[in-house]
């Protein structure tokens, strides 16, 4: 009971934040009634906002930059163009996926380890993203909750963070605070819309240039048990029911295309690796398990992208076990052979950190970030060293230059709050830290820090007249989120 209580107050919190940022329009499609394309965002924005302060969302720069360069290949070739799609790991190995308005779409860690090849994952990227421009959870709130805007929010809230942990005692705390609300069943997507998601992401999915018959081919890994997980007890197959003439009339309309299929993405096999090895109950097992896969692989001539995934793997456990030798023989190769991934360079940058040696692994990224200039995970990695073991004045300089140009995210904001602090800049750290906890949704929490910034001497007229602006402006928002709870 006191955990459905606190998935309530969740709910509820939520909801004030939601209702601060939307209007609902006068006009518009069925769906429009209660969720407006300009709702959307602002929607799952406090959602996603949500899974971050329960630390539900992967901070890793390498897995950021892999899933939403995968993500924005197939969002490209959408048609509907209204959407900014959102992409993001969940650190939970369940087999799951799920889409909140808006584009934000999360898959979770395991559902990446059991997908065979990277046009697997693309399936199912490219299915959620069909559930978002078909706008389907605003059309099933529509078609349960027609006389009820409120109980559809919170409806959608119950709906949102049931698909993100595949936890059905929140969908039913939902469904104790909703009016006229239903059972699990009910609000699932139906099975038209399921089909529909299947035709447009396989659709996509061959303009993408990924396999068309992965979708099927994944789903029936799923559903016939051929993962070592029960198929009972894989979430995914619970929120995306399966039948025969799903997968029947995905091939179907999987041979109706012509695609030129592409050898498999490297990104795809460092990715798993890098999961696998980041969420390691202990380095131990970590390396226990890549040793096992490279002795399975054989001699390192001609090797494919799944033995250098798997070497990566090692690489990675090894240093973190501190046997730096061998790691370093078995990753310098490919800072040559496969210079465009950043992986190899970071993990090389840590090999000289670990052999006290941070000028030569300042250097090398120095000399990676002229032929990659502003990659967030070179950048954030070089920031980082030279915050530690450089010069903090030219650590703040990197991440201001970066994040004039791309959104950070809240760890890399903090990152450069710390930068700032460093370099005898505090008005900034403060202000820095402000955003911080907006991106956080800890609206209180981000007055105080502007009121501090305020307060920092010096502080030029340029940067007072900044925090002030500021500091009205989250003001307005926090009382609006406080009149629309009451």
């Amino acid at each position: 009971m006191k955990k459905t209580i606190s998935v309530l107050t969740c709910i509820t919190v939520l909801l004030g934040q939601v209702k601060a940022d939307i209007e609902l329009p006068d006009l518009g499609s069925p769906s429009d009634v209660y969720l407006s394309k300009l709702d959307e965002p602002a929607i799952g924005r406090a959602y996603y906002r949500n899974l971050r302060q329960q630390g539900q969302v992967v901070e890793d720069p390498l897995l950021n930059e892999y899933i939403q360069d995968l993500g924005n290949k197939l969002s490209s070739k959408v048609q509907d163009g209204d959407f900014q799609f959102n992409y993001f790991f969940v650190p939970q190995n369940s087999i799951n996926a799920f889409a909140m308005p808006g584009g934000y779409i999360g898959i979770h860690n395991g559902l990446c380890l059991a997908a065979d090849n990277e046009s697997q994952l693309a399936s199912v990227v490219a299915h959620e993203i069909s559930h978002v421009t078909q706008r389907h959870i605003s059309r099933q709130i529509g078609d349960q909750v027609p006389n009820s805007i409120q109980g559809g929010l919170i409806l959608l809230g119950a709906i949102l963070l049931g698909a993100m942990s595949g936890n059905s005692e929140i969908v039913e705390a939902g469904a104790m605070v909703a009016p006229s609300v239903m059972t699990q069943n009910q609000i699932d997507f139906t099975r038209d819309m399921e089909i529909e998601a299947d035709a447009i992401g396989i659709k996509t999915l061959g303009l993408s240039g990924y396999d068309p018959y992965a979708m099927s081919e994944f789903f029936e890994k799923l559903s016939t048990g051929s993962d070592p997980r029960n198929a009972q007890s894989i979430e995914f197959l619970r929120t995306h029911p399966t039948s025969v003439n799903r997968s029947a009339a995905a091939k179907k309309q999987a041979r109706r295309m012509t695609v030129e299929r592409k050898d498999e993405s490297l990104g795809f096999e460092l990715s798993k690796a890098r999961i696998r090895y980041l969420f390691s109950i202990t380095p131990e097992k970590s390396y226990g398990y890549f040793l096992e896969k490279a002795n399975q692989d054989g001699p390192s001539e001609n090797l494919s992208n799944h033995q250098i995934g798997n070497l990566y793997g090692l690489a990675l456990s090894l240093v973190q076990l501190g046997l730096v030798d061998d790691a370093e023989s078995i990753i310098t190769r490919f800072l040559d052979e496969k210079h465009e991934f950043g992986h190899f360079h970071i993990l090389y940058a840590d090999l000289m950190i670990e052999k006290e040696m941070p000028d030569r692994a300042l250097q090398h990224l120095h000399k990676r970030l002229l032929l990659s200039p502003r990659n967030i995970p070179l950048t954030i990695k070089y920031a980082e060293l030279e915050l530690a073991y450089g010069d903090p004045k030219k650590s703040h300089e990197i991440l201001l230059d970066l994040f004039n140009n791309k959104v950070p995210t809240p760890i890399q904001i903090r990152l450069i709050a710390n930068a700032a602090n460093q370099a005898g800049q505090r008005a900034e750290a403060f202000s820095y830290m402000a955003e911080f906890y907006l991106s956080m949704g800890n609206f209180q929490e981000a007055i105080e820090q502007l009121k501090i910034a305020l307060t920092m001497k010096p502080i030029t007229n340029i940067q007072k007249a900044k925090y002030i602006a500021r500091l009205n402006e989250v003001e307005e928002y926090l009382d609006e989120i406080n009149k629309n709870r009451r």
